[in-house]
């Protein structure tokens, strides 16, 4: 019974934090805040292409708080032809079983597992902190300075590049399309996506 009422506080917290508005941020917002604030300053908006250390990082507070201790997870991604990016997400265990939540463009994932290196993401990172700070941003717990200090963490990143591929598919279109997709999306049309967890696109 306590692990069934854990998985329900797991969803619905995950599910609360994945509402957050979805919106188009200038260059000039995106070298700003994106991926920088602290969950306490993340206030009901994200940048759409991405969401995931304002997400987890908001997310992880409101689990400690309700007594659920998340690992927060940092994952390196390189992939040809492209700049080498991350991945912030959270692991947390419930009556000895690991739930993996991850915080996507369109969708967003709760799913028994862990985060494994793969050969697009050959980097792996936990952190396990004993309390929850929502003065601290997400990628702070990782490394000083945090989205800056990334580089140190990941071989390859660049901070001004992610921030100018981001600014780049910040387009009226590229939003439209993220946005259709995440309407669009089918309650349990695959089973590692929460249902009712895509986002405010308005």
């Amino acid at each position: 019974m306590r692990a069934d009422a854990d998985r329900a506080t797991l969803a619905a917290i995950v599910r609360e934090a994945a509402g957050a508005r979805r919106a188009r941020w200038s260059a000039p917002q995106l070298e700003a805040s994106y991926s920088a604030r602290a969950p306490r300053d993340v206030q009901g908006e994200v940048p759409f292409t991405g969401p995931c250390a304002d997400l987890s990082g908001v997310a992880a507070c409101a689990l400690g708080a309700s007594g659920l201790r998340p690992t927060l997870v940092l994952g390196g991604i390189t992939r040809a032809l492209r700049p080498v990016k991350f991945q912030a997400g959270l692991e947390v265990d419930l009556g000895g079983q690991t739930w993996v939540v991850g915080f996507g463009v369109s969708t967003t994932y709760l799913y028994p597992g862990r985060f494994v290196e793969t050969k697009r993401r050959p980097w792996v990172f936990r952190v396990a902190p004993e309390r929850l700070d929502d003065a601290v941003p997400f990628l702070a717990w990782f490394e000083e300075g945090g989205r800056a200090g990334l580089s140190r963490r990941i071989p390859g990143y660049d901070l001004a590049r992610d921030i100018a591929w981001h600014a780049a598919r910040h387009g009226a279109l590229r939003w439209w399309w993220a946005r259709r997709q995440a309407l669009g999306r089918v309650d349990g049309a695959r089973p590692e996506r929460l249902a009712d967890a895509a986002g405010r696109w308005d």
